[in-house]
């Protein structure tokens, strides 16, 4: 039993994110919850517990709280902007102890407890967020699967159907392969009701979907709660978003158009699963979504998308056993057997697949020119990272110390790869196909004050903030001191902005001597100095 349980907000719940939506790298493991377009919304405890872990980073949910309770469920809270003040202090000694803005901490057995509808943290926009908003799941302690929020949430209003945009028909072969064959042309008879344009094809057929779901007084576009797909009456496809494994993303990219929504954005989720998919969610079928279509048969089919208070949306189709919308299919010759390892070498490179790198068979052309790797477009989904080796031997010292592998991306840039060098082979690690490259970096970054100059008063001010960028590897690390005492800069990488809290050290001297050092990834440094007064 999950027992009782009070909001984290107080203000009207307006979602911008369902549990279990299909994100570029996850299923959602929580809900968004707005908070009116601004941060500092004060944050409650959902119920008594204690807090089990705390943890800022940059990325991520940033600032994040996560609570255990005594009914086996543990809540978290994330992107929040600080902590109540108990945690604050907590937190800012360990960051001061550590010398660094990223910590996590497991605080001693039952030393911050609190009570439901307790104030715990105030919402934010850290960590890897495009917005202020609130991240806040229920995970079942023992497992740590997430839970769906909405089984336990007060006052969510939603009486809006579910709204489908599309349909489409794919052709699928034994070992899970799909290619696309057209899109279906929907009519939409009622507010809820669609009529599909009847089917005409033979063999192996999948259909896929795009579709949202709204709230009353949101207007975000969200992913369904349950989807469920029958034919002649006998459900082929069935999930609902109750729970999820945080191992089911392994498997995200093999429940959507892969090649489709790399090539044009286009996100069309599949009604159809792969042979190896395994996903905590999903009920198993008989065919898994496939159907399987015999020549002049005919196959009733109904589709239900349904959010989470029980508004649903119907797609009625009719698929006959006619030959007729099948494609001329290219033929691939497919170099690389998912169930082999490959090896690929020529010149100074190396690419090193492991066995079931892929899901399927899959065709990589392997070309090496102008130093550059090119192992085509994205659009393979992967289960394993593979490696990829250059050999540098005949490179100069300078770009020894400052280079690096990186990837070229679509808008023919480089970017920076954690590169492993061991004497004269670099290597990296990559589930991304690609074209790599080896770059140089030995531009230092870039420091610029915010709100203040030199010599300025600040006894008005709450903060110094100032903007720090890096043209190419990114920011590894940031030291600061004032008058030679290390302070806390809290680095928000999406705005290239760094924050120092005035509050945190009181000085004896009014003239503070500020020095920030900021290095990249390849150890360029850029050392800003400067002096400002707290009262003159």
């Amino acid at each position: 039993m999950l027992g009782q349980i009070s909001n984290p907000l107080k203000i009207p719940i307006k979602i911008s994110g369902t549990f279990g939506e299909l994100r570029n790298t996850h299923f959602h493991s929580g809900i968004d919850i707005k908070t009116q377009g601004k941060e500092g919304i004060k944050v409650f405890s959902i119920k008594d517990g204690k807090i089990k872990r705390i943890r800022v980073s940059k990325v991520g949910f940033g600032k994040t709280i996560y609570m255990e309770h005594y009914d086996g469920t543990t809540s978290v809270y994330g992107h929040l902007k600080k902590f109540s003040e108990e945690i604050e202090l907590l937190v800012k000694k360990t960051q001061y102890e550590k010398k660094s803005y990223e910590v996590e901490i497991y605080p001693k057995k039952n030393t911050y407890i609190f009570k439901s509808g307790t104030v715990i943290g105030y919402s934010g926009n850290t960590g890897s967020s495009s917005g202020p908003h609130l991240h806040f799941e229920i995970r079942d302690t023992k497992t740590n699967y997430p839970i769906n929020p909405l089984k336990i949430l007060k006052n969510v209003n939603d009486t809006i159907k579910p709204e489908i945009n599309n349909l489409y028909l794919y052709d699928i072969n034994k070992n899970g392969k799909y290619s696309l064959i057209k899109k279906i042309k929907l009519k939409k008879v009622k507010s809820n009701f669609y009529l599909a344009d009847t089917i005409k094809n033979i063999g192996m057929l999948g259909i896929g979907i795009k579709y949202y779901d709204k709230q009353d007084i949101s207007f975000s576009k969200n992913g369904a709660y349950s989807i469920k797909f029958k034919i002649n009456n006998n459900t082929i496809f069935n999930y609902k978003m109750d729970t999820i494994s945080l191992y089911d993303k392994r498997y995200l990219k093999l429940l959507v158009d892969f090649e489709n929504w790399y090539l044009n954005k286009n996100k069309i989720q599949k009604l159809f699963v792969h042979p190896k998919s395994k996903y905590t969610f999903l009920k198993k079928n008989n065919n898994s979504g496939i159907i399987v279509v015999e020549e002049n048969k005919f196959y009733n089919g109904e589709i239900e998308i349904k959010d989470y208070s029980g508004n649903k949306s119907l797609i009625s189709m009719t698929i006959i056993g006619k030959d007729k919308d099948s494609i001329e299919k290219p033929t691939i010759i497919n170099n690389v057997k998912s169930n082999f390892e490959y090896t690929f070498k020529s010149k100074n490179i190396k690419v090193e697949f492991k066995k079931n790198t892929f899901f399927n068979d899959t065709y990589i052309p392997f070309n090496y020119q102008n130093d550059t790797l090119d192992l085509g477009k994205n659009i393979y989904p992967i289960d394993k990272k593979f490696k990829i080796f250059f050999d540098v031997k005949d490179l100069d010292s300078l770009s020894f110390e400052k280079g690096f592998i990186s990837k070229i991306n679509d808008k023919r840039r480089a970017e920076y790869v954690r590169t492993k060098k061991l004497k004269n082979i670099w290597s990296i690690s990559t589930n991304v196909i690609g074209k790599y490259t080896l770059s140089l970096d030995t531009t230092p970054p870039t420091i610029n004050p915010l709100n203040f100059k030199k010599n300025d008063l600040i006894k008005n001010k709450k903060v110094l903030k100032l903007r720090v960028k890096d043209n190419l590897s990114g920011i590894k690390k940031i030291d600061a001191t004032i008058n030679d005492t290390w302070v806390l800069f809290e680095h928000e990488p999406k705005n290239n902005s760094i924050t120092y809290d005035l509050s945190d050290i009181k000085f004896n001297s009014n003239k503070f001597e500020l020095e920030i050092v900021v290095f990249d990834q390849l150890e360029n440094r850029k050392v800003y100095k400067t002096i400002v007064y707290r009262n003159k």
